[in-house]
């Protein structure tokens, strides 16, 4: 009856899901494929697409903005999940003790992960902004410089700006996250490490960082995968500019499908960075499995 009640209840879990992963292959799955097989077309919007191979794959292959575009979406991914998960985990060990007004401080770093994006781009549009942006204003005021800085307009900067706003808007995250994971580490552990006289520098990397590690390779993985394909901060605060300073993979893509009508293009540039983002996650699960 064992082996009986095993197998009704393996068959009973398989004829559940299957109308839950038909609804996502419907929502996901056709998509993704029917995209795929438009990158090997010529497909222009209004005309029926015909079938072209790799040409679209080895024109962005060979083209200088493709891998201009590359390599700031990969700059971007790194510096701003890289950003997040330091002061993230730093500022979590600090809203993980008691101190008066935790409740509100911990309120106050949700409010960036609260708003609407689209507000959050805008206002921080208006921030940068080199004649009456409050940062530059501040600046000045300061005698920090002496002109204002092209936050959004300058070719070295403009990267860096949006950057900025990723920190920013995906910090909560972060910091929840790995909050969630400091408040099922045990308190005697640190307990026995304080009698063995271990500092809390010591303690920190021989016991936070390894029990939380768990938590800390889905964020980033997570984080990760929603940095790479941002597209709605990039696009409203510089628009991919000056000269593609600043654009990444998604607001490329938009830039070849919808100004420049090369719609098969544009799927093949989107098409391109699917292994990127496979191999992100196959070594993430495997970091989770060796973990364990």
């Amino acid at each position: 009856m064992g082996q009986l009640g095993r197998k009704y209840d393996m068959t009973l879990g398989y004829i559940l899901i299957i109308p839950v992963a038909f609804v996502i292959f419907v929502v996901i799955g056709f998509p993704f494929i029917n995209a795929i097989y438009l990158s090997f077309t010529d497909k222009v919007v209004g005309v029926e697409p015909r079938f072209v191979g790799l040409d679209n794959y080895f024109h962005i292959l060979t083209d200088r903005e493709y891998w201009k575009v590359l390599k700031n979406t990969l700059i971007y991914m790194i510096f701003s999940v890289g950003i997040k998960l330091a002061v993230g985990l730093m500022l979590a060990v600090v809203v993980n003790e008691s101190f008066f007004g935790r409740g509100l401080f911990r309120m106050i770093l949700l409010i960036p992960w609260a708003l609407s994006g689209m507000v959050a781009a805008i206002t921080w549009r208006w921030m940068y902004d080199d004649t009456y942006g409050i940062i530059n204003s501040l600046l000045l005021r300061l005698n920090i410089t002496d002109t204002p800085i092209p936050w959004t307009s300058g070719i070295h900067i403009a990267l860096v700006s949006v950057i900025i706003v990723n920190v920013w808007k995906g910090l909560p995250f972060f910091i929840f996250s790995l909050l969630g994971g400091l408040q099922t580490i045990d308190s005697q552990m640190y307990e026995a490490a304080t009698i063995d006289g271990a500092g809390w520098v010591r303690q920190f990397f021989a016991i936070t960082v390894p029990s939380i590690m768990p938590v800390i390779t889905i964020t980033t993985l997570l984080s990760c995968i929603w940095t790479f394909n941002n597209f709605e901060s990039v696009y409203l605060i510089t628009g991919g500019g000056p000269l593609n300073a600043s654009a990444i993979i998604s607001t490329y893509t938009y830039e070849v499908a919808f100004q420049q009508n090369l719609m098969g293009r544009a799927l093949a540039v989107a098409g391109s960075v699917v292994p990127i983002l496979v191999i992100m996650i196959v070594v993430s699960m495997r970091k989770m499995k060796a973990d364990d």
